[in-house]
């Protein structure tokens, strides 16, 4: 392979993350940068965010949150690297907008304050002049050196320190620091912006004491301050000095949000995997209601044998222990749904009640839930009425459920719990159950008389 091939990279970035239901390893592309060089590369990074959205299991067909970023270079079959997804720093779209139109402007934003960044890191350097030549490596005194016209034979890195401390006189200090520190403030602070800062690893190459000056004034957008102060506490931990108990401060709390990070993201992942059983515990219940009902539209002429009402008994038995689980398992908030409607009162524009049909009815208590009723009173209706939102599964919730005679589920304006819930107790208590879209009173009792029939 020629050295023009050697340059390119051809990357490719997945999300990646076992499987929250059968820990089933996965893999989703979400972009191919294609065959760029490096510097290329930079710039289509620079202008590209991936989004973030589930995984499907190619084993199981569930789909999960992804625990990773994979960056996989496909001309070396290689990873570049693997970068973990922090929930806790998903913003929304207004100040995603805001920061990635803040690094969008860095260079405008450097320019207008460049004299006055320069005027001062120059001025620390000038007043810590020993110490800061200490951090410089033997390439940026080079170019220190060049720029004052003065050619240099350096063996080390050390040698280049001790040459410049002896040969650089106080009047060029100033040329010389901002000459030797391009590369790391033009080249690394400025054309990665604050998203590509590794504030770490820039103390390991370039020094913790100037590092920490750029990291700390380096010209940046409004927007992009929470950042900085989250490199800020990377950086301070072990800090002495004046400031010492507040940036050791700083340090700890940024300790303390990477842990709540880790949690958090650990509790999403639980939460998912609490939904596949979940799920997978209504299905059983559903399997076992539809068994139930199976077992009851026989209407035994005699009484039932024996072996009938042990197998009903070991349904409904087999049914609680279902329900104590899921709620258990479900999570406490309830499920978005549409709001309630005002049950629709029977009146001369709207269907009729057949007194004929709705018979049946009479004297009996009907539990609507999924709406709600202001209009207090007997209404007309041959039956006692009872409604309830269905909301929230509190006790006047399972209070309704349990003096009804019959209950109705109006299917749109509930949440998938409360619908099980109810039907649930209708099969351990014997109560039958309708499931209707009508929100008109009238239409509700003619379609549980004649289906009832």
């Amino acid at each position: 392979m020629n050295k023009f091939i050697d340059d390119l990279i051809h990357l490719k970035v997945y999300l990646v993350g076992r499987c929250t239901k059968c820990n089933h390893y996965n893999e989703s592309m979400v972009h191919d940068y294609g065959r760029l060089t490096h510097l290329q590369l930079e710039d289509e990074m620079d202008r590209t965010n991936h989004s973030i959205r589930p995984i499907s299991c190619n084993k199981c067909g569930t789909e999960y949150k992804p625990q990773q970023f994979l960056y996989r270079d496909v001309v070396r079959n290689s990873e570049v690297a693997k970068v973990n997804i922090d929930y806790s720093n998903i913003i929304d779209a207004e100040k995603s907008a805001a920061m990635q139109e803040g690094h969008d402007d860095r260079f405008k934003i450097y320019q207008s304050r460049e004299q006055e960044f320069w005027a001062a890191y120059t001025e620390y350097a000038l007043e810590n002049w020993k110490s800061a030549v200490g951090e410089l490596m033997r390439q940026e005194i080079e170019v220190g050196f060049s720029a004052l016209g003065k050619k240099t034979t350096f063996k080390s890195d050390l040698h280049a320190r001790r040459e410049a401390l002896q040969k650089i006189d106080a009047s060029d200090r100033r040329s010389f620091w901002i000459a030797a520190n391009q590369e790391f403030i033009v080249g690394e602070l400025l054309d990665l912006g604050v998203l590509g800062w590794v504030p770490i690893e820039f103390a390991k190459r370039y020094g913790a004491a100037r590092t920490r000056f750029g990291i700390m004034y380096f010209p940046v957008a409004e927007a992009l301050e929470d950042l900085r102060t989250k490199y800020i506490g990377l950086l301070f931990k072990r800090e002495r000095g004046d400031n010492a108990f507040l940036l050791r401060r700083i340090g700890q709390l940024t300790d303390a949000a990477q842990k709540q990070t880790m949690q958090l993201n650990k509790l999403l992942r639980q939460a998912d995997e609490q939904k596949h059983t979940i799920a997978g515990l209504q299905d059983k219940l559903g399997v076992a209601n539809a068994k139930l009902e199976q077992e009851a539209s026989h209407q035994p002429i005699t009484e039932r044998s024996k072996d009938d009402i042990r197998r009903i008994r070991e349904l409904k038995s087999f049914i609680g222990e279902l329900i104590a689980e899921i709620r258990h398992l479900r999570p406490e908030e309830a499920d978005e749904v549409p709001e309630t409607p005002e049950l629709v009162e029977a009146n001369a524009e709207l269907p009729e009640i057949s007194e004929s049909d709705v018979s049946v009815l009479t004297g009996k208590t009907v539990a609507i839930i999924g709406g709600h009723r202001n209009r207090k009173g007997s209404g007309g209706y041959p039956c006692d009425i009872i409604a309830h939102d269905g909301r929230k599964h509190a006790p006047d919730f399972y209070s309704t459920l349990q003096r009804a005679d019959v209950i109705v589920v109006l299917t749109r304006f509930i949440s998938h719990a409360s619908m099980w819930e109810a039907k649930a107790f209708a099969a351990q208590n014997d109560k039958p159950i309708w499931f209707i879209q009508e929100i008109n009173i009238g239409s509700i009792l003619n379609i549980v008389a004649q289906e009832g029939r």
